[in-house]
């Protein structure tokens, strides 16, 4: 994917908070799978005095990304952002890939590190880059809003070990949330390693799997200090 960096406004270096642009304005982009036909619908919307993107899946996957390679996590390690579910999913093991699909996620997207990365690992990233035209990102982070894994449960994509998921709570999530995580320091727990570089922000409402109806609502993104 072709990367941009965007922000809202003009942060200056001292500062503890870099807010960046309402999901689904400029530099947000459509980040859309090859085999996957149908796509998630966001639209961006003025909701509860929030600048907002609603998203809408109907046996669907795609995803919005903003660029982050501007963001030092050293300086700022923690993303703030706010979500609500207007409508959830019934899924019965999302550890699988059959049950892979979620109401409302956040990514975190990591630019790939070669140096650390295993020949093979090297020859998949470029045949990837090849394929679909634009780099892709290394290892992933996926904060989720679950059916029924309990808040601070951690596992591995049943899709690729490059990407992990956490689960922020579980259950109906039909009023504004606002959520705060150190990403630095997840990074470390799951990958056992100092983060890379990072590459993008992305939501994604995604229900292909299940062939489900899914309605969610993002909004309100910065990255913070300790």
């Amino acid at each position: 994917m072709v990367i941009v960096a965007a922000l809202a406004l003009i942060t200056p270096a001292w500062a503890t908070e870099i807010t960046l642009s309402a999901p689904g304005t400029d530099g947000w982009k459509a980040l859309r799978f090859r085999k996957i036909e149908r796509q998630t619908i966001y639209t961006a919307a003025r909701i509860d005095d929030l600048d907002a993107v609603r998203a809408v899946s109907e046996c669907a996957a795609s995803a919005l990304y903003l660029a982050a390679g501007h963001i030092d996590l050293a300086q700022t390690p923690r993303l703030h952002w706010r979500w609500r579910i207007e409508h959830g999913l019934q899924i019965g093991d999302e550890r699988t890939k059959a049950g892979d699909d979620f109401a409302a996620r956040v990514y975190v997207m990591f630019q790939f590190d070669a140096a650390r990365a295993s020949l093979w690992e090297r020859l998949q990233h470029t045949l990837g880059t090849r394929l679909y035209g634009d780099p892709i990102p290394g290892n992933t982070l996926n904060y989720v809003w679950s059916s029924h894994q309990p808040q601070g449960a951690r596992w591995t994509s049943p899709y690729t070990a490059s990407s992990k998921l956490v689960s922020l709570g579980d259950g109906p999530l039909p009023q504004w949330k606002e959520e705060v995580v150190d990403v630095a320091a997840d990074y470390r727990s799951l990958f056992s390693e100092t983060p890379p570089t990072l590459l993008a922000v992305a939501v994604m409402t995604d229900s292909d799997n299940s062939c489900q109806q899914a309605v969610a609502e993002y909004a309100d993104f910065s990255f913070l200090s300790r």
